[in-house]
């Protein structure tokens, strides 16, 4: 499934929790739940049935359950259960041809599945604490604030769920590199100078930001040049006070590579005439 289906997605919450469960919890709803169900399990142990499927789960779990799904669970006196957990709504916006369709696209989560990756595990635990923190806080801003943070563990979630060799440490390092690229992209950056600054070799860099991007980074970085050069020259640069400004020695250098992504020349673009 493309992941650009999840941009748009609009989730409004029901109920946020930090569960830490007693020895006499159990985890009993009505039988027709209305809403979705995520359980992120940080401790102990606890048995959940769905329909007609029971299965025990321990750290490292992630639990979904859907509406109209009928769950029980208990936990164990001796492996209290630690969780997060949210019961949401969601929908999928989308704007064409200046009209509004609203997209109900299953999500791709299996009942119970085992999250490896320990640093992503790690960042889950990190985003669902402050998850909760801005839930429970009352805060007049807490439900966009709590929708950020909600879509950032979903964005994670929804790479790692739909990508066979996501690995959440080697996306960390690439955001580090693309977050210093959009800082310092008008200086002459160079491949070592960028790795330097997260602690890797060129090559390993060069490696994992292609697995990661889809391409090099030399690529990506004249990519944030050029949509910055847009906007310059929309507001009133010439040609060559938008390429020295993001980064471009050559003008003409600047101009070629500009045509080749918006199919224009840079001067094109200003006067419109496409």
């Amino acid at each position: 499934m493309e992941l650009s289906v999840w941009e748009n997605m609009f989730p409004q919450f029901a109920y946020v929790a930090d569960r830490r469960c007693t020895p006499n919890w159990q985890f009993q709803g009505p039988k027709i739940h209305d809403k979705h169900n995520l359980i992120l399990v940080y401790d102990g142990e606890a048995e959940f049935t769905c329909n007609d499927q029971t299965f025990r789960v321990s750290r490292g779990d992630l639990v979904y359950y859907k509406p109209s799904d009928f769950r029980l669970g208990h936990t164990f006196p001796d492996r209290l259960m630690k969780c997060f957990t949210v019961d949401f709504l969601y929908t999928c916006p989308t704007l064409t041809n200046n009209e509004w369709e609203f997209l109900n696209v299953n999500l791709p989560f299996s009942r119970v599945e085992k999250i490896n990756d320990d640093f992503l595990f790690s960042r889950l635990l990190d985003l669902f604490a402050n998850f909760t923190r801005t839930w429970l806080s009352g805060n007049h801003n807490k439900t966009l604030r709590g929708r950020a943070i909600f879509l950032e563990m979903l964005s994670l979630l929804l790479q790692w769920k739909c990508g066979s060799n996501f690995n959440y440490d080697k996306v960390r390092k690439v955001e580090k590199v693309i977050n210093y690229m959009t800082e310092y992209f008008p200086n002459p950056l160079t491949l070592q100078e960028i790795a330097h600054q997260i602690g890797i070799s060129p090559s390993y860099l060069g490696s994992i930001f292609k697995e990661v991007t889809g391409t090099a980074p030399i690529n990506y970085l004249v990519d944030i040049r050029l949509r910055k050069a847009k906007d310059l020259l929309r507001d009133g640069y010439s040609v060559t006070e938008a390429a020295e400004k993001v980064g471009f020695n050559d003008v003409f250098y600047f101009s070629k590579c500009f045509k080749k992504r918006e199919g224009m020349s840079p001067t094109q673009y200003i006067s419109g005439d496409v």
